[in-house]
């Protein structure tokens, strides 16, 4: 606040004279005028958060947000009480959103750019971050790409990335006067990476999570509040290749944007469909000319060796001939249409595999920077943690190596962090003095499963039912029956922790959410598992090439929805298993309330079919959903569903069909209903 009173008062007056215009829900040039005119005199009263908030709301105004002027009002409502009170107006401290900032993606036409620059920028962070540069040096580094990526941010419309982005420069920026200054600042960042990630890749989110920190931090006895607002990591260089088909990538090397590739892979399944159909049209012509042969016998029958009426033998005679050069011609087409088929098929196989091997990368490049960054971090903590990595030679697709580095290099640091004990614990317990970290990858059928796990302390299960009991997240009674399985997944809701005491992000229960928040938006799924003294174990398993998946289409009710169709084992009429219980798919969706109702159990409206499906995971038991109906099995383009219907229901994706958008269902969320309601039915 400024201490000249004479502007002080100057400012409030401005604020009652324009507020009115802010007044209603129209966006026409009147807000807009009154926001430029009040950042003006917020920045000449010096007032530099009032001059920010307003600023961002003078963007997005322009942008025709309508969400905007509410914003604007409660912004100034709040300043202008300020001020009339004689207070400085109040400014969250950063990393706190400000009360204006909601995550918005970059528009459409500037989204891909965009989002290559922000990746090339975050590479070269994560290089200084596990490099061996002196720490002054490496700060100055992250301070100029951190400052760039704030840049880009404000050219794209990223108010939710340049706000964060501002705070880490003003860090780095601070840090460079001393090595034990900078070497701190290393430190915050390095902590501060994979929420940046998240920013890119979901500003709604990784803004909703922050803000949820911040209440937490406040008020660590009640759930945190809802708000209404609803990684690209680095570019890598491939290791050389044993493998053939990597020649046919080598060379030159040219950026393609991966929506580019998406497009150019749905025309070549079109080219796949279309050869379909030429393919059946041959084999009909086939069937045609087939039949025609059959005419033509059937007409060489009724020619008797001793016909009376000649004119009839001609007849016939002719007829037959006519229908002989018919069968001929088709049987010629149909070759022909089999042949161009034949050749489309093995061109469009051709193209697809050439495109998914663009798309296409080791494991190894993923587990190489992962494994450099967590030494990094436990050099500059002094740590002695041995970090190993096994079963790098699988291929993945780039975007899923790129969507799993952030909740990789999260759940390895949380294990240098919080999992591995001091020497003389470790000496205690008869362990080495040095921790292990692996990481493991295997291939299982369409899906890739990465498991991290380490030799550390583990998780105290019986600390986590507590902390949720005093938090209010379960009932004292439930948390008594609730199995370890469940107790662990409390350490994935954003500000849950078990440490007492927080620094930065350490202890503030953000990693784990965004573990969970990241391999989501892949199609997978994330576990854990623990044992006292025996470490903790993370397995994550996601589909290896993102953006296609297989689905069997089913009807529920009124509504058509996707099913990843590794995930169904089995198909089958109600009436042929009749002792089953199966949980109706309608009321799964509408979620938890409508299969406690009774609806799960409720009379069918007709013949359904029971769907056998796989949670994807060894240690659970397949469970069993009606539909109304069952379609086809397609290979199709899953994007991901906005956030709001992320949240509103089990969806992991949506796919465009047709005129429609339909939702992918999310097979391990619905497990977790039907567990859940078959937990509280056992006797």
């Amino acid at each position: 606040m400024t201490a000249d009173r004479e502007i002080t008062r100057l400012l409030l007056e401005e604020i009652l004279r324009h507020a009115p215009a802010l007044d209603g829900d129209a966006l026409d040039d009147a807000p807009r005028r009154a926001i430029h005119a009040l950042k003006g005199s917020a920045g000449v009263a010096g007032e530099r958060a009032l001059f920010d908030a307003l600023a961002r709301l003078e963007r997005r105004l322009v942008d025709g947000d309508a969400t905007a002027l509410g914003d604007a009002r409660a912004v100034l409502s709040i300043a202008g009480d300020a001020l009339a009170a004689g207070r400085p107006i109040p400014a969250p401290a950063w990393p706190e959103p400000p009360w204006d900032l909601r995550g918005r993606p970059a528009p459409p036409e500037k989204r891909a750019r965009y989002a290559a620059e922000m990746s090339d920028r975050l590479a070269r962070v994560d290089e200084l971050l596990a490099g061996e540069l002196p720490e002054p040096h490496a700060i100055a580094g992250i301070f100029r790409e951190v400052h760039a990526m704030k840049a880009a941010a404000l050219a794209a419309g990223d108010d939710a990335t340049a706000w964060f982005c501002h705070g880490l420069e003003d860090r780095a920026r601070d840090a460079s006067r001393s090595d034990v200054e900078a070497r701190r600042a290393i430190g915050e960042i390095a902590r501060w990476r994979g929420l940046l990630g998240e920013l890119v890749a979901a500003p709604d989110r990784a803004v909703e999570v922050l803000r949820r920190l911040a209440y937490g931090a406040r008020s660590s006895s009640q759930p945190p509040p809802s708000y209404s607002t609803p990684e690209p990591p680095p570019h890598s260089t491939p290791e050389p290749s044993l493998d053939p088909r990597a020649a046919r990538l080598s060379g030159d090397t040219l950026r393609v944007s991966t929506a580019a590739l998406d497009r150019l892979l749905d025309r070549v399944r079109s080219l796949e469909r279309a050869e379909s159909a030429i393919a059946a049209a041959g084999r009909e012509l086939g069937v045609l000319a087939t039949r025609a042969r059959r005419v033509r016998s059937s007409l060489a029958e009724t020619r008797g060796p001793h016909d009376a009426l000649p004119r009839r033998t001609k007849r016939l005679r002719k007829a037959t001939a006519a229908v002989a050069a018919l069968s001929d011609a088709l049987d010629a087409e149909a070759s022909t249409l089999l042949g161009i088929a034949e050749r489309s098929r093995f061109e469009a196989a051709s193209a697809h595999a050439d495109i998914a091997l663009m798309r296409t990368t080791t494991v190894a490049t993923l587990f190489d920077r992962v494994v450099s960054a967590a030494i990094a971090q436990a050099r500059r903590l002094g740590r002695d943690v041995r970090v190993l990595a096994r079963g790098g030679e699988t291929l993945i697709d780039r975007r899923v190596a790129e969507g799993l580095f952030d909740p990789l290099l999260q759940l390895v640091q949380n294990a240098i962090v919080h999992g591995i004990e001091p020497e003389t614990t470790r000496a205690h317990h008869g362990k080495p003095p040095a921790g292990r970290v692996e990481i493991l990858a295997e291939q299982r059928g369409a899906s890739l499963r990465i498991v991290v796990r380490d030799d550390g302390a583990g998780v105290d299960i019986e600390r986590v039912r507590s902390r949720a009991v005093s938090r209010g997240a379960i009932a004292s009674a439930r948390a008594v029956t609730a199995d370890h399985k469940a107790l662990l997944g409390f350490l994935f809701v954003p500000g849950f922790t078990l440490r007492e005491s927080v620094d930065l992000l350490a202890g503030r229960g953000l990693g784990l959410g965004l573990v969970r928040e990241s391999v989501r938006r892949l199609g997978g799924t994330v576990r854990l598992a623990s044992r006292p003294s025996e470490g903790l174990t993370a397995t994550l398993d996601v589909p290896l090439e993102r953006g296609l998946v297989r689905v069997l289409w089913v009807r529920a009710g009124e509504a058509v929805y996707a099913i990843p169709a590794r995930l169904v084992r089995r198909i089958a009429f109600g009436a042929d298993l009749p002792n089953t219980l199966a949980f109706p798919l309608a009321a799964c969706v509408r979620g938890l309330g409508a299969l406690e109702t009774g609806e799960a159990l409720g009379p069918d409206d007709g013949p359904s079919y029971l769907l056998e499906l796989d949670p994807g995971r060894e240690d659970e038991p397949s469970f069993f959903v009606s539909v109304t109906s069952v379609g086809e099995i397609e290979e199709t383009s899953l994007h991901a569903a906005p956030p709001l219907v992320a949240l509103a229901g089990p969806y992991n994706g949506a796919i465009v069909r047709g005129d429609a958008v339909r939702l992918c269902l999310d097979v391990h969320a619905l497990a977790e209903l039907v567990y859940l309601v078959q937990g509280r039915r056992a006797p």
